[in-house]
């Protein structure tokens, strides 16, 4: 039967443990690794790390922005938005069923311009007058 290991089989086990590593690192012809070198190994790794990151974000940043993105950023885009936005506060200050019905229809068309380019039927016939 076994019994649970005491504290001084478990200290005996880490003693003899240590021994060993050292006799196989001796018999290996190295020597333990410092505390500097461990250090040294920690420090290169972090700057391959910030280096990977640098380069992960430069990639990032010379992507091509999506459809998605030069829509919201266009004229049409900032102006559904801002109208998104202004239904969005007169429906907070003055929750009446019109306002929040305005509310949800300016900012559904906005999302549906950014998502698919689809104008509101105001704004497509604005743009074929001014062709």
């Amino acid at each position: 039967m076994l019994r649970k290991p005491t504290a001084i089989g478990v200290a005996i086990a880490a003693v003899l443990a240590s021994i060993v590593l050292v006799v196989v690192l001796e018999w290996r012809g190295q020597q333990p690794v410092t505390i500097e070198e461990t250090e040294d190994v920690v420090s290169q790794g972090d700057l391959n790390m910030q280096a990977m990151q640098e380069t992960l974000t430069d990639q990032i940043n010379s992507l091509p922005p999506s459809e998605a993105q030069v829509r919201m950023e266009s004229e049409t885009g900032l102006g559904l938005s801002r109208r998104c936005i202004q239904w969005t506060e007169l429906a907070d200050n003055h929750p009446t069923d019109e306002n929040l019905e305005n509310r949800d229809r300016a900012c559904d068309e906005y999302r549906d311009y950014v998502e698919t380019g689809t104008l509101p039927d105001e704004f497509a016939n604005a743009e074929e007058t001014a062709r």
